[in-house]
């Protein structure tokens, strides 16, 4: 049974869980039920709606303390601005913009323009919208209603809205009608309560092709993430690259299409996604951060009802899946990527920084083996070369059978299963995809299924951009391949076999590289092992392979001390390598090139012989 918790108390659980108690999972509801269960059986009344509310408004405030840039410094005003402000927004009030107005204001419009360097009727408008501060869709016939005077009055006046615009005083967006709404941005705001002289700064970078551009904009994605930059702060560096950078097709092309500011930016972030990420299957969580709340229920009615432009122009596609709930997914389409980014160097493209390891990045190491896996690499590396790869996949396609290979590395802590798969990678110039299996377990009902789903997902985009085919890594996979588990156990139980499933469903229509690397075999689940076509155990090196890994790592050992070394001491290719490592700190250290005998006593310090017992 569970219990009823007060929206305090229930916060307090959630921090002491996130700190304390990770046996504690936590797991959405929808948002109908009113309620929040864990995995442990605790179970907490609460109102979502006012949870909502709350993290809607955390996730629109500004940045956070941490990694806060410190405020610019600006000029400070010889007049109080927001006094000044306020005299001409009592006057131009139901002024009808008439003649007198501009006698009455005259000093304080003159005082407004000499501070900021811009025209009286630039003064008077931008007035106005600091005085509409709190509304982000202050309209034409606001000015209008404010005024008291006819809308022709204010049309006459539109190059001094886009002069604003240009010094960055005001911020103007269009919606799908073209209709103009304007704004302030927070930095404009604050320099006035401060009675500051807003400067923006000159964006200093240089942005040569459709890449550099692309780039730009995912460091700008980036420092969002890390909350370096605020929302408004994103929106105005994704302007200011449509706007200063027109050379661009891409630019052009977009201009071009009249989207709406949602379906502009929607189409911007899937295609940054493309880009900087290489992902063809996109969803909604994917993009929510990315747009304010406004823009978000905006985003739901897109993925439930195809409400937008970008499919009539034939600029995103829904990606078919046959998986349980039939989730909504999106790419960018391919006449997009054949005309909207035809600039584009793909050959170049950023491939995904996390979890993605580059073959040229990596350093090159001799690997010494015992003779049996020593036969099985090589043959492995031999099958992976890129011209006898393809072949054999051909054949394999004439035959009907499966063309990807499921390959498991499996043995003792230390026997060189991580660095055999990079040292296979290095060798055959492939790229290496790791799957980080922490980061696919997540404490929320239906998110870890998701981001397994989404990990094959990504890695058939990196197969389809890729000249060859890429490494799937599951580097100490136990935890996904393990035994299944009786899901009447629990919650978590269900969860996993759930994630295995997907798995399961997955490596039999596989056509890619994937290798997983395991210490515990024992627990490996039956069906997993029928599916992995290359099977090698990496045992613990004979002494003939430690003294010649002795003598790799330590070159100034003769042969008979790497030989004593391998006889006396029953390591793994890890444990000498973690010796080698300190050897060479304390010759940095202390100066001196190690002795023997200085080894001898590292290698006898290496294990932990004893242990205290624990418990009773």
């Amino acid at each position: 049974m569970g219990f009823m918790l007060d929206l305090k108390s229930f916060f307090i659980m959630l921090c002491f869980y996130y700190f304390n108690c990770k046996d504690i999972k936590p797991v959405r509801q929808s948002a109908s039920s009113q309620k929040f269960y864990f995995y442990n059986n605790v179970e907490c009344h609460c109102c979502v709606v006012i949870l909502q509310k709350i993290y809607n408004t955390m996730k629109n405030t500004s940045i956070s303390e941490k990694g806060k840039k410190p405020p610019k410094a600006f000029k400070k005003a010889k007049i109080n601005l927001l006094e000044t402000i306020e005299n001409i927004i009592e006057l131009a009030e139901d002024s009808k913009l008439d003649k007198e107005l501009f006698k009455k204001a005259k000093k304080d419009l003159k005082n407004l323009s000499d501070a900021f360097q811009i025209t009286i009727d630039q003064a008077l408008l931008f007035a106005v919208v600091v005085n509409y501060s709190s509304d982000s869709r202050i309209r034409l016939y606001n000015f209008t209603r404010f005024f008291n005077c006819r809308e022709i009055k204010l049309l006459r006046m539109e190059s001094d809205f886009e002069a604003l615009k240009e010094r960055k005083l005001i911020r103007i967006k269009y919606d799908k009608d073209k209709d103009a709404r304007y704004s302030i941005s927070n930095d404009v705001l604050n320099s006035l309560k401060n009675n500051e002289i807003y400067e923006p700064e000159e964006t200093k970078i240089e942005i040569k092709t459709l890449n550099d551009w692309f780039e730009y904009l995912a460091e700008a994605f980036e420092a969002f993430n890390k909350d370096e930059i605020t929302f408004d702060e994103l929106d105005e560096t994704i302007e200011e690259l449509l706007e200063k950078y027109t050379k661009f097709d891409f630019s052009k092309k977009l201009k071009s299409l009249k989207l709406s500011d949602f379906d502009k930016r929607l189409l911007i972030c899937v295609c940054h996604l493309f880009v900087h990420e290489s992902d063809d299957h996109i969803q909604f969580d994917d993009l929510d951060d990315y747009f304010d709340t406004r823009g978000e229920r905006l985003l739901k009615r897109f993925f439930k009802n195809r409400d937008t432009q970008l499919f009539e122009k034939n600029l995103v596609d829904w990606v078919v899946e046959n998986d349980v709930g039939h989730r909504r997914v999106i790419k960018l389409s391919d006449a997009a990527k054949t005309d909207l980014l035809a600039e584009l160097d793909l050959g170049v493209r950023t491939k995904p920084k996390k979890d993605f390891l580059v073959s040229g990045d990596i350093i090159e190491k001799p690997l010494f083996y015992n003779d049996k896996e020593g036969k099985q690499v090589a043959e492995l590396q031999k099958l992976l070369s890129p011209d006898y790869f393809q072949s054999v996949q051909d054949r394999m396609k004439d035959k009907g059978m499966q063309q990807g290979f499921s390959c498991l590395f499996y043995g003792s802590p230390g026997t060189g299963k991580t660095e055999s798969v990079y040292q296979l990678a290095k060798q055959t110039n492939r790229d290496i995809f790791i799957v980080d299996i922490s980061n696919t377990k997540s404490c929320w009902f239906g998110e870890s299924e998701k981001k397994i789903k989404e990990v094959f997902n990504k890695y058939k985009t990196l197969v389809k951009n890729s000249d060859v085919t890429p490494i799937l890594l599951f580097n100490e996979a136990d935890a996904v391949f393990g035994k299944r588990k009786d899901v009447s156990s629990s919650n978590v139980a269900q969860t996993e076999n759930a994630i295995q499933n997907i798995i399961l469903q997955e490596m039999e229509t596989f056509n890619g590289i994937l290798i997983a690397t395991t210490n515990l075999t024992d627990n490996l689940d039956a069906a997993f092992e029928r599916r992995f076509v290359y099977k090698i155990k990496f045992e613990k090196p004979t002494v003939l392979a430690k003294q010649k890994i002795w003598q790799s790592k330590l070159s100034n050992l003769t042969d008979d001390e790497s030989l004593k070394l391998a006889q006396k001491f029953d390591f793994s290719g890890g444990e000498i390598d973690n010796i080698s490592r300190k050897t060479a700190i304390n010759e940095i250290l202390l100066g001196d090139k190690p002795l023997f005998e200085d080894v001898e006593r590292l290698c006898s310090e290496e294990r932990i012989s004893t242990r205290a017992p624990i418990g009773f």
